[in-house]
């Protein structure tokens, strides 16, 4: 999905600020999927001149006035169309995992620390879904069935990477590499 279906498939949830988009983006859609958050603004300006989402200036007291956005019917019927023919690929992408791909070249201390790290991450991955799953995240709306099975799913899959990184990583931290890998840089 392109940013502006992302924006509109954010606006099927009810009207937010540009303000509050941008969180929802960042804090719960980034986790899976990629986002540019860098153009919200202008994407959301091109929604309500397309007549897919409608724009309402509230003003505020000793604040700067905001701008609250809803999506329209018509865009209601772009972001379902888009969630109907949009490819539903699944991605696995993790520089954790390209960098320990080159494990046999790396000192065991920097291994032990690439785990270490992915488990504290996984930790905090798992209080974030565990405060979706209560209601608790941005918003603190209700989850729709689909949202509440993607955080079961997320929080299935966290769980099983836990698992695995716990039960196995001691044997690629057994090797006899202990000394810190020698970079030779080529004379230019």
């Amino acid at each position: 999905m392109n940013t502006k279906e992302l924006l509109l498939s954010v606006l099927m949830s009810g009207p937010a600020t540009g303000y509050d988009i941008k969180k929802v983006l960042e804090n719960e859609v980034s986790e899976v999927v990629d986002v540019t958050i860098s153009n919200i603004y202008p994407a959301l300006n091109e929604l309500a001149s397309e007549g897919l989402v409608s724009c309402e200036r509230v003003e505020q007291e000793n604040r700067p006035n905001k701008k609250v956005y809803a999506i329209t019917d018509a865009g209601r019927e772009v972001c379902l169309h888009a969630l109907m023919t949009s490819p539903a690929r699944h991605r696995l992408r993790s520089e954790f995992m390209f960098i320990l791909s080159f494990a046999p070249y790396l000192p065991k201390s920097r291994v032990a620390e690439l785990i270490e790290q992915r488990l504290a991450e996984i930790d905090e991955t798992e209080e974030t879904l565990q405060a979706m799953a209560k209601g608790e995240g941005v918003g603190s709306k209700p989850l729709l069935p689909g949202q509440k099975f993607c955080v079961g799913l997320g929080r299935a899959l966290i769980e099983a990477e836990r698992s695995y990184i716990r039960q196995n990583s001691h044997w690629l931290l057994a090797s006899e590499r202990d000394a810190e890998p020698r970079l030779e840089l080529a004379a230019h």
